[in-house]
């Protein structure tokens, strides 16, 4: 009998292997950058024509490579970064699989010249994955590689690439993460003599962002560092505003590995809330270091994907320390001392204006009344640089958090405290560093009682304008305060404050609903039966697939609340489908805030309204003391700064 099994001729197996690493020419880039950074270049001059089609070169200073080498690296699964003792758990280097160079050979032309250094180099020339010649050749101590004509002997391949600029953007956004991907990397790209990416090996985090997303997002980034036993985190993210609709300005790294991960993705969404306007993306790099043996890097030809050990841990972490770097003040002004008007005196029961709050849910224009004031959060020092930055990137880091220099803040900031940085340094203290030398120079940190009395004589409630906008003068310029966004700002934050001291009140049904749930959404009431428990769901097993809802939130209607239950358990079992249960506890709370919007948006003071003088102090004093304050709930700003620089600019004084 004649077997239907048969093995496959070698360059069939180098086209398949192919279709897999080589996607377009950006991968290609990515697979040759990589070789380079692990053979230890610290220099990468890349060049490109028609998109890649025609050319993609790669010129670095790295290790380089014997005559023999040459032979050997074009051979499948040939690789110096594995050996029989190597542990696949924990693989530190970019590349592992040793199939780039020989399926990049089988579809294309391709030359690599090299050397070690310590003897002449060589040069190897291979058309569709044949030798063509191995010879002499002059070269410093590194490697170039060039690719030209790719798929030109699979033209349907061919015709499948995009056009030339689209191929020449995806090309450069390779380059940009490799840019990105660390500080010490000179990194050049050139399109037919053309520069496009140009960063030095002097740039630091800081200087590569500007170059590389431009001034808008750079102006306003957001550093921020965490660490936990099992997870280092570090990383610049642009202001909620400055967000782009892009989905690719999100630079993500795990373990020094470019990587796009929806998991990751994802807890950086859910990190920047409803502060992320709709239809935009964040923006910005993070970091990720954790244990190797915690993270499996091995599950995608391209290596482009990871899979965590724990990815509710991975995400619950992420989240939570990009919503402690968003969450800030956007007022670094203390207005405890505005000058009082002739209203001064308040109709608050106690004598105090800011000691109560009238929630009236009237559609019409609301009555007079004063605004709850937030206790004045305590100042915390801020979290200490991680060992594993480097000296340089610890005093940038630290001067872009607090605008002091390292060696105060490493005495104020005692090892292992992991409190997040004060309220005090805010987006807007930090976008408008640039525009304001006399605030960047400042002897006091921002939050300390010696800067705090300074702002404090410095700042005067001007007028409101149009009826809906509050103007104040401060140090840095004029403050510009939408009342109806900061107002619902301050409301949503008093009352999830209390949602999360004491719950939601739950009332009882008298008949109690009963609905029908598939296995997954079982399987989320079952996980979620505490929260639930605390955003006033009572629901139990009642047999088969059927549960019973006995208690809803007070605040609800019965038709409402089922359906906001079962939109819940909908949610949290797509969550369990595809991030593998990871984050369902901050998408519950995500939704139950959702609950609160409407209630503080229609409490709120609205545009039209007149306020007093008395009135817009107090609200100004709350939203200065308001985490996430530079934002309403719904991701509108509700405060704009035009800085005594641009003014003068403006007016041609300067």
């Amino acid at each position: 009998m004649i077997s239907r099994i048969k093995l496959l001729p070698d360059h069939l197996i180098n086209r398949i292997a192919a279709g897999e690493v080589v996607e377009r020419p950006s991968s290609i880039l990515k697979e040759l950058a990589e070789n380079s950074l692990d053979a230890g270049a610290n220099r990468l001059e890349i060049d490109i024509a028609d998109g890649g089609k025609k050319l993609v070169r790669i010129s670095d200073n790295g290790s380089g490579l014997s005559r023999e080498e040459l032979f050997l690296c074009l051979e499948r699964h040939a690789t110096s970064k594995l050996d029989e003792t190597s542990d696949l758990s924990s693989i530190l280097t970019l590349g592992f699989r040793g199939e780039a160079l020989s399926s990049i050979a089988s579809v294309s032309k391709l030359s690599i010249t090299s050397s070690t250094g310590e003897s002449e180099g060589h040069k190897i020339r291979v058309e569709g994955g044949r030798v063509i010649d191995l010879s002499p050749a002059p070269a410093n101590k590194g490697t170039i590689v060039e690719v030209r004509d790719l798929f030109y002997n699979v033209p349907a391949r061919r015709k499948f690439l995009k056009s030339q600029a689209t191929e020449t953007a995806h090309l450069v956004e390779v380059a940009q993460r490799y840019a990105l991907s660390r500080t010490d990397l000179r990194l050049k790209l050139s399109d037919e003599q053309k520069e496009i990416v140009n960063v030095d090996e002097k740039s630091d985090m800081t200087s590569r962002i500007l170059k590389i997303f431009g001034r808008d997002v750079a102006s306003g980034l957001i550093p921020f560092v965490k660490e936990t036993d099992d997870l280092r985190i570090r990383g610049w993210l642009a202001d909620p505003q400055a967000a782009t609709r892009l989905n690719s300005s999100l630079f993500l790294y795990v373990l020094a590995r470019p990587v796009r991960d929806r998991l990751l993705t994802r807890a950086v969404i859910q990190g920047y809330g409803h502060a992320l306007p709709q239809g935009r993306w964040p923006a910005g790099v993070i970091f990720i270091d954790l244990d190797p043996s915690k993270v499996d890097v091995n599950v995608h030809p391209a290596k482009t994907e990871v899979r965590f050990l724990n990815p509710s841990e991975i995400f619950d972490v992420i989240s939570q320390s990009v919503k402690e770097a968003i969450d800030v003040s956007p007022l670094n002004i203390n207005f405890r001392s505005l000058p009082k008007g002739d209203a001064a005196q308040t109709n608050a029961p106690d004598g105090n204006r800011n000691s109560y709050i009238n929630l009236s849910f009237s559609m019409g224009k609301p009555a007079k009344q004063p605004l709850y004031s937030q206790s004045q959060p305590q100042s915390q020092p801020p979290l200490p640089p991680p060992p594993w930055l480097n000296e340089n990137e610890n005093a940038s880091l630290i001067n872009q958090f607090t605008g002091s220099g390292s060696e105060e803040i490493k005495q104020q900031a005692p090892a292992g405290d992991s409190a997040p940085p004060s309220p005090a340094a805010s987006p807007l203290q930090a976008q408008s560093a640039s525009g304001s030398a006399s605030a960047s120079s400042s002897e006091s940190a921002p939050g300390s009682d010696k800067a705090s009395c300074e702002l404090m004589a410095q700042s005067r409630l001007i007028a409101q304008l149009l009826d809906s906008y509050i103007l104040v003068q401060g140090p840095l310029g004029l403050y510009i305060i939408d009342q109806h966004a900061a107002h619902e700002r301050v409301l949503f934050n008093y009352l999830k404050k209390n949602l999360i001291k004491s719950g939601l009140a739950s009332q009882g049904l008298l008949y109690p609903q009963t609905m029908e749930l598939g296995p997954h959404e079982a399987i989320a009431a079952e996980r979620l039966a505490k929260p639930l428990e605390h955003l006033g769901f009572q629901l139990e097993p009642f047999g088969g697939a059927t549960w019973a809802l006995r208690g809803i939130p007070s605040l609800l209607k019965p038709n409402v609340a089922k359906d906001a239950l079962l939109e819940m358990l909908s949610s949290a079992k797509s969550r369990l489908r595809t991030l593998e249960g990871a984050g369902l506890e901050l998408m519950l709370s995500e939704l139950s805030e959702s609950w609160l919007y409407s209630i503080a948006c229609r409490a709120a003071v609205k545009a039209g309204d007149k306020m007093e003088d008395q009135e817009m102090e107090s609200l100004i004093k709350d939203l200065s003391q308001t985490d996430a304050g530079g934002y309403c709930p719904h991701g509108r700003p509700s405060t704009i700064l035009i800085t005594t620089t641009e003014l003068e600019q403006r007016f041609k004084r300067i």
